[in-house]
């Protein structure tokens, strides 16, 4: 499925109703007292955590979110019905910026759960609120507080537990449609996928989400191709795979990862506190020796980082992989 990590929206809380201007009219009682009741509170707007979310999809396309307005008060000292709150649901790891302030709200985890964005209005006071010794016939009453409006933007601190790097076309959208839940978008083409792709790969007792990211060209730190966007995709992952095609010559190969490894670099945040792993795909459309210089040509270049060819036609190499990141995760 494709996913959203940010959503700018308006969130309007609800108005607080108006006091009531009200005496007692009742047999036998000709001049009876103030019995105006207070306006009811103005409905909040408020951010929840759903931990069975994992993107923003379910906000895309809406821009408003209003909650009720209290309603006023009314006589034989009646308080107005307050308004409902209207909860917006969320994935853990949610951060929250007023946009009009750039002041950072904060974010939704499973010590923080919810986090009110606008206040509603507290309702007015009733007449009968005024009444004293002095005056045992006011006629004085305020009005509900006025909704509270403000620009937000929600943004997801981690889109996925792993990301998968690699130029167009190196074998991410195959692998994820063969590892998890995802039905990504395949095709012989440079930037088939448009849009990232989020799956989940799970065993008994674990799940993990995927991100298929769209290909990176050089340039992509600069704005170039899909640019920047994608950049920052990668950035809120935990874990990044970077896929190699392995159908290429080792200069080649070496050269194509090169590019991604420099634009992770020239990009503006910092990727060095990011694990990530190799991944040589395609193996089935080369022969062993080829594979093995392959492999000696990134072992020795990167000693320390855990190498992995797979295919994802014959599936060779896929169930080493899927147990290693079980186990990372």
């Amino acid at each position: 499925m494709a996913f959203f990590d940010e959503a700018r929206i308006q969130a309007i809380s609800g108005k607080g109703g108006n006091g009531c201007l009200s005496f007692r009219r009742e047999k036998y009682i000709p001049r009876g007292g103030p019995d105006g009741g207070d306006g009811g509170d103005g409905g909040n707007v408020i951010v929840c955590l759903d931990t069975n979310l994992n993107s923003l999809n379910h906000l895309k396309g809406k821009k408003v979110f209003a909650a009720k307005a209290g309603s006023s008060g009314s006589g034989k000292n009646m308080r107005g019905e307050s308004g409902n709150d209207l909860i917006i649901f969320v994935p853990n790891g949610t951060l929250i910026h007023a946009l009009e302030t750039g002041e950072y709200v904060g974010e939704i985890n499973l010590e923080t759960e919810s986090i009110i964005i606008a206040k509603g209005g507290k309702g007015g006071l009733g007449n009968a609120r005024f009444k004293s010794s002095t005056n045992q016939a006011p006629r004085k009453i305020t009005n509900g507080e006025e909704a509270d409006s403000r620009e937000i933007l929600l943004e997801l601190r981690l889109i996925a537990d792993v990301g998968l790097l690699g130029l167009p076309n190196a074998g991410k959208s195959t692998l994820i449609s063969n590892i998890t839940n995802s039905k990504s978008k395949i095709g012989a083409y440079a930037f088939t996928t448009l849009d990232p792709e989020l799956g989940v790969m799970e065993n008994a007792v674990q799940k993990i989400t995927i991100a298929d990211l769209p290909g990176i060209i050089e340039g992509a730190s600069k704005g170039l191709g899909l640019g920047t966007k994608f950049l920052k995709h990668a950035y809120r992952t935990k874990f990044l795979l970077h896929l190699v095609d392995g159908t290429q010559n080792p200069a080649e190969a070496l050269e194509s990862f090169n590019i991604i490894e420099k634009e992770l670099k020239d990009f503006h945040l910092d990727f060095s506190a990011q694990k990530r792993w190799i991944c040589i795909t395609k193996t089935d459309l080369i022969d062993d020796q080829d594979l093995s210089d392959l492999i000696i040509k990134f072992q020795t270049k990167f000693p320390k980082t855990a190498i992995y060819p797979i295919s994802s036609i014959t599936k060779d190499g896929l169930d080493v992989l899927t147990e290693e990141l079980f186990k990372q995760i």
